[in-house]
């Protein structure tokens, strides 16, 4: 008899296929904002117009913004947002751009919460794993300070409540989870997405599809989570095929939008596999951004458990319009017709790293939930070996 629990996150609102502007006055109104502090992303604030635009809606609520936050958020770049935000005292926060600013004003609620004012201080409230094995996540206070998310990408960081981190001193990505953590509301507008560059736009798409197909393989999936994930996917996986043929094409960014909010219905509620396991230490050794690690790691991680859950992976591909066909090959013809990249090695990894990653995936346990148990660095390393 099947068993489990669904967690409903505090997201409110879901805004869709309206201007900005007009969602995020309603939003503001809503929560009676007063003090708005905005993280974006550098290329959106300092390369075109999407701030000005923002800004111009907020007038008088907008009261700063970072918009230097690298790729992953590392902790350097949370200390100097942390130290903007503490000055002008926000009553919200507004999140321009992908999953690193979406996460980033995540931990600006983490820090602002708790104190954060040194490295160090991230320490203690990030999940960890104990001399157990599992997994122990410290609760982090809740001081009613919330996000709304404007995402330009298709990470799907918007939807969960887990916020990741790289500790740019020991190389690895941490997590941390509370419920307040998910956006209060999230805004999608296809128009201020066609700023968002090719590449990044399709290979965050790719990292969506990981999250569909990871949470369908997943051992604790449901029937909610197969419902959405496989429409999810398939919107997914059609909608990115036509933007790759035509950039300007509105409603298919915004399917692929849809597809995302359906696709990451799994995230922070299932067990995800090694494909989202490694891509955390891949992240943090070797800088791949997210949707290139799960551009190279999904295949891998697909053939790697074929042996314990083909009748979940045949799922997978008639999702993907390629019935019958195994679903690492089905994945791989979508990353070829999107020009995306299929090896570790396409992607800068050095095979040096492969080891370091390997040790750093076992002993944070973060692949301990894929389907075909990973149980030793040797495990991981035929994930990578195959992705070479």
């Amino acid at each position: 008899m099947m068993q489990g629990v669904y967690e409903y996150f505090p997201l409110e609102r879901v805004n869709f296929g309206e201007p900005v502007e007009t969602a995020l006055k309603r939003e503001l109104d809503r929560l009676g904002a007063r003090r708005v502090f905005v993280l974006a992303s550098n290329t959106l604030s300092r390369k075109t117009g999407a701030l000005e635009r923002i800004k111009a809606m907020l007038g008088d609520r907008y009261v700063g913004v970072f918009d230097t936050m690298p790729a992953h958020s590392p902790r350097s770049a949370l200390l100097k947002a942390l130290e903007s935000a503490r000055a002008v005292e926000p009553d919200l926060l507004l999140s321009l751009g992908g999953g690193s600013s979406i996460d980033g004003a995540k931990l600006v609620q983490v820090g602002l919460a708790e104190g954060i004012a040194t490295h160090e201080d991230f320490n203690a409230h990030h999940a960890q794993r104990g001399a157990d094995g599992n997994i122990f996540v410290p609760a982090i206070k809740d001081t009613g300070l919330r996000q709304i998310a404007i995402p330009t990408t298709l990470s799907g960081a918007e939807y969960t409540t887990t916020g990741g981190s790289v500790d740019d001193v020991a190389h690895k990505k941490d997590l941390y989870i509370a419920p307040q953590l998910a956006p209060v509301s999230i805004i999608l507008d296809p128009s201020i997405t066609r700023l968002t560059t090719e590449w990044l736009w399709l290979s965050t798409g790719f990292r969506a599809v990981d999250h569909a197909v990871e949470s369908i393989c997943s051992p604790t999936a449901n029937p909610f989570t197969d419902a959405t994930c496989i429409h999810g996917l398939r919107m997914l996986q059609r909608s990115m095929r036509r933007t790759r043929k035509d950039p300007e094409d509105a409603a298919a960014r915004l399917e692929s939008q849809m597809g995302v909010w359906l696709a990451t219905s799994g995230m922070g509620r299932g067990q995800h596999g090694a494909s989202h396991g490694i891509s955390y230490s891949l992240a943090a050794i070797a800088d791949v951004p997210h949707g290139h690690c799960s551009c190279v790691l999904l295949p891998a991680t697909m053939r790697f458990n074929s042996a314990m859950n083909e009748h979940r992976q045949a799922i997978v591909s008639e999702a993907l319009e390629r019935p019958g066909q195994p679903a690492a090959d089905a994945l791989l013809d979508l990353l070829e017709e999107l020009g995306l990249p299929r090896r570790l090695r396409d992607v800068g990894v050095k095979r040096e790293q492969l080891e370091p990653i390997a040790r750093t995936v076992v002993a944070s346990g973060q692949a301990r939930f894929n389907p075909r148990p990973i149980r030793d660095e040797s495990d991981v390393m035929q994930i990578l070996e195959t992705a070479w």
